[in-house]
């Protein structure tokens, strides 16, 4: 391991007990900073995870989603849909941390701390979901869906592994992508 990731993985890790510790001011600032790391190393997949989950702790952190933007790659226009949606919509500040599946009859909802229930979901097959937003979300975006979905479907995800765990979504109007439990989600399956 490189002296940068571990600078990484020790930042990280703070944030991760400033959040235990409900510290999100000091989680949020850990995060941002194991994301310069990261940029400043070249590490750009790492430091747009680390903004990541940032993000999760406040989705409507239009900071954030900028930044994300900024450096997202092939998916940066994923990320200009989220602060487009973020400037169209009035959503409240709400994390994702602690999100949640409710399953009854008709299918499942997932809640999100402070907002309730934010996305439908219907479990398609064994290795898929279609995922709707709620009705106050209408306008939610693919990279907030995918943000919410990670931590419902895996709330202690193993950050070191060679074969993330993962399944097939489709969200909305048809957008099939496989999510996995980094975070990470790919094109059409």
């Amino acid at each position: 391991m490189t002296a940068a990731a571990a600078e990484i993985r020790e930042l990280i890790g703070k944030a991760d007990g400033a959040v235990r510790q409900g510290d999100d001011a000091s989680a949020r600032q850990s995060f941002l900073d194991a994301a310069a790391c990261a940029s400043s190393n070249g590490m750009w997949r790492a430091a747009i995870r680390c903004y990541r989950r940032a993000l999760e702790l406040d989705l409507c952190d239009r900071e954030l989603v900028t930044r994300i933007a900024t450096i997202a790659g092939k998916h940066g226009a994923e990320w200009v849909d989220y602060a487009r949606a973020l400037e169209a919509n009035k959503w409240p500040s709400f994390t994702c941390r602690g999100a949640q599946v409710v399953v009854g009859d008709l299918g499942g909802v997932v809640t999100c701390p402070g907002a309730g229930a934010v996305l439908e979901l219907m479990m398609a097959h064994d290795d898929h979901v279609d995922a709707h937003p709620d009705g106050r979300f209408g306008g939610m975006p693919l990279a907030m869906a995918m943000l919410i979905l990670r931590r419902a479907l895996w709330p202690m995800p193993r950050d070191q592994v060679s074969e993330p765990y993962s399944i097939a979504v489709t969200f909305a109007a048809g957008r099939r992508v496989r999510l996995d439990e980094l975070g990470d989600w790919y094109g059409a399956t």
